[in-house]
């Protein structure tokens, strides 16, 4: 019987992994670009991104609240523009919230493509673009 539920992060992995893996037949050239700092064997920072083609997309760049203000997602995200351009990529593309971090991204040269205002309540959403 079929059941509709509620999916716990563990299903929503496998629920990515197998989208991922149904879009290779249709993209080519995907690449993990994930990458985190620890201190203590503790993750602080991490970002993750993939490649299709030509293009990297970021999912998501955080850094622990303590851990604000010395440079950790500028290093994570310099390091995937690096890695990026070194292999080829032309292009990064990202979304973010107007209560997570706009200003860092345009102050890293992305461009703002899209602004949906309101996205809820009283938030913004941004999609943004960098050339390589």
């Amino acid at each position: 019987m079929l059941e509709l539920k509620r999916s716990s992060e563990e299903e929503n992995d496998e629920i990515h992994q197998r989208l991922r893996e149904y879009n290779r037949n249709f993209m080519r050239d995907f690449q993990d670009y994930n990458f985190h700092i620890e201190q203590d064997g503790a993750i602080v920072a991490g970002i993750v991104a993939g490649s299709t083609m030509d293009t990297l997309e970021v999912e998501f760049l955080f850094v622990e609240e303590a851990y604000r203000k010395l440079g950790l997602g500028s290093k994570l995200l310099e390091y995937v523009e690096t890695e990026a351009a070194r292999n080829g990529l032309k292009r990064i593309l990202l979304n973010t919230y107007s209560f997570q971090a706009p200003g860092f991204y345009e102050k890293h040269g992305y461009e703002r493509l899209l602004k949906i205002d309101p996205c809820f309540g009283k938030f913004q959403q941004f999609y943004y673009q960098k050339t390589l």
